[in-house]
């Protein structure tokens, strides 16, 4: 065998781990319909994307030199500005579940950490892995945070309370009235992290958010994320809002470089009101068709802000979600203390047409 041919047959054995199975990982299989993670799929915006291309190769270099590669801190100015805060008030994160996992390494081995008992948790499962106490308060028989019942435990003892709004995986979000009250109230003794992951999907992203008490100085942590409207899950990129103090001692616990990709595509999604606009509306005809496809099986849909639909099906929803996964149509089940629950993500209009399909027989079937 000659050299050259030796050396190809040797480049062919060398890269089919990666031409192959490697890089197929990151392909959704054929058929598939991915209801399951709370995504957008129709991001990233086609101006990240763009973006993008155009800056892949200073990947050999760290995102965080104002000379080299100003991504880092014009994505900041940028959310910055549009909050009306300083780029103290704001620290850049890996997604925000970073973020959450950062407040939780700053404060948690304080104390206790307080939350609602059906509630996002990756970083919960995080924080009970580092020892630290979880207090859960169940929610209220209309699934709204019980912020009267949290509000009468938090003490000394307690270092943290957590709260996402809107909630998920129900779906509601918060009374704003009474949320701005608790935040004030509750943060004279402890920090309050308001988890605004799905704020852009509100009825009223402006009105409900709680950035406002950023502004007027109070206690609070707010964490946004730009794996919803904004398309990016797999770029992880997020960031928090509060006092220079507070964002100062999570930067401290934030344990992984900034994406210097992701924060490129993040910079130009969230200057892309076009396509937040389009998502936006992309996932309101989606979450109408999935509370109508409930609803002619006679399930009662809980009244979604975010681009997920909550519903009791009267039946148990492991089992039901199995049955579904034969079907080809992920979707999630099995909450603790809602065994009978399922959500169900938005994908596309077309997916949305199957699992009209799918649901409608398997439920019918599992009756």
């Amino acid at each position: 065998m000659k050299r050259r041919q030796l050396l190809g047959g040797l480049g062919v054995a060398l890269l089919s781990p990666f031409s192959g199975s490697s890089l197929g990982q990151y392909v959704l299989p054929p058929g598939q319909v991915r209801l399951v993670f709370n995504e957008n799929p129709y991001g990233p915006s086609p101006r990240a994307i763009a973006a993008v291309n155009d800056v892949v190769a200073l990947s050999a270099y760290y995102p965080d030199s104002p000379t080299d590669f100003p991504i880092l801190d014009d994505l900041t100015k940028a959310i910055a500005q549009r909050h009306g805060l300083a780029s103290e008030n704001l620290l850049v994160s890996s997604g925000s579940n970073e973020a959450l996992q950062a407040a939780i390494l700053a404060y948690g081995d304080k104390g206790k950490i307080l939350v609602p008992g059906l509630t996002y948790d990756a970083h919960l499962h995080y924080a009970k892995q580092l020892g630290i106490d979880i207090i859960s308060v169940p929610l209220r028989s209309d699934l709204q945070i019980d912020l009267d019942a949290m509000s009468a435990i938090v003490d000394d003892t307690v270092s943290l309370v957590y709260l996402a709004n809107p909630n998920n995986p129900t779906g509601l979000p918060i009374d704003t009235t009474a949320l701005r009250q608790f935040c004030r109230r509750v943060g004279k003794r402890t920090l309050v992290i308001v988890d605004e992951a799905y704020n852009e999907l509100a009825t009223s992203p402006s009105d409900q958010s709680m950035v406002d008490l950023v502004r007027d100085n109070q206690n609070v942590l707010i964490t946004r994320t730009f794996s919803k409207i904004f398309g990016m899950a797999g770029m992880r990129v997020g960031y928090a809002l509060g006092q220079p103090e507070t964002i100062a001692k999570v930067s401290n616990t934030l344990m992984a470089w900034p994406n210097g990709i992701g924060l490129t595509a993040a910079y130009h999604s969230y200057l892309d009101e076009e396509f937040i606009a389009f998502s936006r509306q992309k996932i309101l005809e989606g979450r109408a068709m999935v509370n109508a496809t409930l609803q002619r099986s006679g399930v009662t849909p809980v009244p979604s802000q975010t681009n997920f639909v909550f519903a009791d099906i009267g039946i148990e929803s492991t089992e039901f979600v199995a049955r579904m996964a034969d079907r080809n149509v992920l979707i999630r089940g099995g909450y603790a203390g809602y065994p009978t629950h399922i959500r169900i993500s938005m994908g596309k209009l077309e997916d949305l047409n199957i699992f009209d399909r799918v649901f409608s027989e398997v439920y019918a079937a599992s009756r």
